[in-house]
């Protein structure tokens, strides 16, 4: 990890914060629905490495991004790039035999994520707002991992084969119904578990059930997405307060967060900018350099299994 900061930063300092810092979640090209996407994985990679951020994971709710990730680690020197699984219906769903595939193609996902827009969870939730961005799910397609209040089998395989490979399991789109029973069936399996989206109000989770879940070892994550404007626009509802972040990372401590972005969107900054502009709004609202170094750059190193971390 790189040397810590000073003890204060003004909001103006922010791009220090950048240094070392690993971004788990963002959605550049080539990506499903390219015309909405600003950036490409290879220009993402130039610009975090002139920021001297440490790594990027590509994230795609069409296709895996593995084989980006190689292209672009074989293109782009000083930064580590790497793919993910995002197990929507177009990639079989909740699909043991994609992940393990996925986990051997190009350099190896590093993150599976769980449904996105295919979940029950969100097609419900889309039902109350939707913009036209990704075609809905008719709800008897959409994707729920429990049957009669169990884990489906092949969740259990899932599991299996991401804690064989020690890589990260993230939520991604599910509900808490489904979040807390699949933790507590991770949590012996899989080292490296990701909360997705812990403040966004479709996926529901309150402060104690995410006290719960850090307490069954996982990390949660506050993406800049949230304070982004297309918050009214695409999802319907106001851009999260940062004051609500600090409050979540006041409740459950710096150690147990993850920043992230989850931008690339065409109407939003580029996710380089976006990840400085959200540490800035942070530090303006009273989080430390030091916290924020934990959560930017600490905590996503853990889940990569950087420096050999456990």
């Amino acid at each position: 990890m790189n040397e810590l900061p000073r003890d204060t930063l003004t909001p103006a300092e922010a791009g220090v914060l950048l240094r070392g810092a690993i971004d788990l979640h963002c959605h550049v090209n080539p990506h499903y629905r390219p015309e909405i996407h600003s950036q490409t994985a290879l220009a993402y990679a130039e610009q975090a490495r002139d920021a001297g951020m440490r790594a990027i994971v590509l994230k795609d709710v069409g296709p895996p991004t593995t084989g980006t990730a190689a292209v672009v680690n074989s293109l782009v020197q000083g930064i580590e790039v790497y793919g993910s699984l995002v197990m929507n219906l177009c990639n079989g769903g909740i699909n043991p035999a994609a992940v393990c595939r996925c986990l051997e193609h190009g350099d190896g996902a590093r993150i599976i994520f769980f449904p996105t827009g295919d979940t029950l969870n969100h097609t419900l939730y889309r039902e109350k707002f939707y913009a036209g961005v990704n075609p809905p799910t008719p709800k008897e397609k959409a994707i729920a991992i429990l049957r009669d209040g169990n884990l489906l089998p092949e969740v259990h395989e899932v599991l299996d084969l991401v804690g064989a490979a020690d890589r990260c399991l993230a939520t991604a789109h599910l509900s808490p119904a489904e979040i807390l029973p699949l933790v507590e069936a991770a949590q012996s399996r899989v080292r490296r578990i990701l909360i997705s989206h812990a403040l966004w109000k479709m996926v529901g989770l309150s402060f104690d059930q995410l006290q719960i879940l850090i307490g069954m070892g996982a990390f949660v994550e506050i993406e800049a997405c949230l304070t982004m404007p297309l918050m009214w626009f695409i999802h319907g509802e106001p851009p999260l307060d940062p004051r609500k972040a600090v409050e979540l990372i006041r409740t459950l401590g710096a150690e147990s967060i993850v920043l992230s972005t989850d931008l690339g969107q065409a109407y939003s900054p580029v996710p380089v900018e976006g990840f400085r502009m959200f540490l800035a709004a942070l530090l303006k609202c009273g989080v430390t350099p030091a916290e924020i170094q934990v959560m930017a750059c600490r905590n996503p190193a853990r889940l990569l299994g950087l420096d050999g971390t456990k």
